[in-house]
């Protein structure tokens, strides 16, 4: 006697099986970040503009740690940089992603980074420590990660960083004109979203 599988919600429809024994079904495919959007639980945080009227001065840019049970999740940074006055041909930005900073004046500071909801008909806000730079020259004094070349022909740089932040962990940044720069521009836009605990 063959068996049925039935609808448990009482719409009594029955799962077709084909004449190769397969099950035929419909499904869609979506994405989690585009998935935690449509919940309202994607973000953009960013820098705003970082303006160095000087020395190329190492920053600690901007800091981010999770508060919720939830993981959050850090798909993408992307760095914008305008121009940099009195750089030399060649000479390269530095860009530092740093895997859970605790101590430093863009901590100590707490100057509150731009956040974003991404669902625009969202009021949501994340669970979230986020502070920006509140002077060129404010430190991230710890944390690890190895700094990056960037060329300053690169406008916009997208790093696909793929960071899962469990409560309590957190990342941070560091930006470093080129080493002759006068004046320098430069903003950084993080896309994060909360993720299934898995």
């Amino acid at each position: 006697m063959a068996t049925q599988l039935i609808d448990g919600t009482g719409s009594k429809f029955k799962l077709k099986i084909n004449d190769e024994n397969r099950a035929e079904v419909q499904a869609i495919i979506l994405d989690q970040e585009d998935d935690a959007i449509a919940k309202g639980e994607g973000y953009q945080i960013a820098t705003g503009p970082i303006v160095w009227s000087g020395a190329a001065t190492q920053t600690g840019v901007l800091y981010v740690k999770n508060n919720s049970d939830r993981d959050f999740i850090l798909d993408r940074a992307v760095l914008i940089l305008g121009s940099a006055t009195g750089a030399a041909a060649g000479e390269d930005w530095t860009f530092q992603a740093l895997r859970n900073p605790t101590a430093g004046t863009t901590i100590d500071n707490a100057s509150p980074a731009g956040i974003s909801n991404s669902n625009h008909g969202s009021a949501n806000t994340p669970d979230i420590d986020a502070y920006k730079f509140s002077a060129i020259g404010d430190t991230l004094t710890d944390g690890t990660g190895a700094p990056l070349p960037i060329q300053q022909a690169s406008n916009r740089t997208v790093f696909p960083l793929g960071r899962r932040l469990p409560k309590g962990s957190s990342v941070g940044f560091r930006l470093t004109p080129p080493a002759s720069t006068t004046n320098a521009t430069a903003v950084l836009v993080l896309h994060m979203y909360y993720g299934f605990n898995i």
